[in-house]
């Protein structure tokens, strides 16, 4: 069986807010494929380290390689809290329809495979009476699902899921589960998670990050103290 080629490389990577240092020292290799669990206290890292494999910023040590693609792949991400301003005149079907400007990677106006796409994630995500509602009228967990049907609509490469399940009932962290298990297995789906569950999210390989990253034996997980901090994530 040929090895899984590198996706990403993580060599030497730090990051700082001001003086406090988030990060430190990271070498991280990740597989096309892969399917990665990041554990870690609350402000140990985790945020700031999935934010700067998507280019939302950039390291202030080191360096992030992109040995298969040459450049940042089509990614997705369903952020811990939303981005957004709630308050911004934006419907559900529009920020949905924004998931597909990554893959293209330029401004275009959409197309008829675009739009088949969105309506595809919405009906998936239980969505389509609240295509048309403003983001201000969603509740957390709708809006969570909006985010998720953002993410996939992109056909992303690399899919980073932070904290996916916050706000949303049973039975749509069951269908996010489920969506997620069928992505391609080319996929890349990082997840940042405090509770790991062998049942939802079948990972390949864990870490731990706190300001450093260490790997975790998967079956050991169950007795891994994670304590609280009040550093930036």
């Amino acid at each position: 069986m040929a090895e899984p080629r590198p996706l990403v490389a993580m060599e030497g990577v730090g990051f700082r807010y001001g003086a406090d240092v988030a990060l430190a020292d990271v070498d991280l290799v990740v597989a096309a494929g892969e399917r990665l669990a990041i554990l870690g206290p609350n402000g140990g890292g985790k945020s700031t380290l999935v934010r700067l494999l998507l280019g939302l910023l950039r390291p202030s040590e080191g360096e992030i390689r992109w040995p298969l693609t040459g450049r940042r792949p089509a990614s997705g991400y369903v952020p811990q809290f939303s981005l957004f301003d709630r308050g911004f005149p934006l419907r559900v079907e529009e920020m949905v329809l924004q998931g597909r400007l990554g893959r293209r990677r330029s401004w275009k106006a959409p197309t008829a495979e675009d739009r088949e796409l969105v309506a595809a994630a919405l009906a998936r995500l239980d969505l389509v009476p609240l295509r048309g509602a403003y983001l201000t009228e969603l509740s957390g967990g709708e809006l969570k699902r909006a985010l998720v049907a953002r993410a996939l609509v992109a056909e992303p490469d690399l899919l980073v899921l932070d904290e996916p399940t916050a706000s949303l009932d049973e039975a749509s962290r069951r269908r996010l589960w489920e969506l997620v298990a069928a992505l391609p297995a080319t996929t890349t789906v990082l997840l940042v998670t405090h509770d790991l569950a062998p049942e939802t999210f079948r990972a390949g390989r864990a870490v731990l990050v706190d300001r450093r990253v260490e790997s975790l034996a998967l079956g050991e997980l169950h007795r891994l103290p994670l304590l609280c901090g009040h550093r930036h994530g």
